[in-house]
């Protein structure tokens, strides 16, 4: 039973420094999308819309190139 635990703890362990670079740049794009929202508010989702899809293939190609 402790083996198990301790396995668990070092799996979610291993998984928490990406957990916390995602939560970063998710919360990084909902600043800047409701920045350029506050100065006009479709901007907001134009830019947010903008850095997801950049997200999105930045994420693609480094996939492509690493496998």
């Amino acid at each position: 039973m402790m083996t198990m635990l301790a396995a668990a703890l070092r799996a979610v362990a291993a998984a928490v420094p990406g957990l916390v670079r995602d939560i970063a740049g998710l919360s990084g794009v909902g600043l800047v999308s409701y920045g350029a929202w506050l100065i006009y508010p479709p901007a907001g989702f134009i830019v947010g819309g903008c850095l997801l899809i950049v997200g999105v293939l930045l994420v693609a190609l480094g996939n492509r190139t690493a496998g």
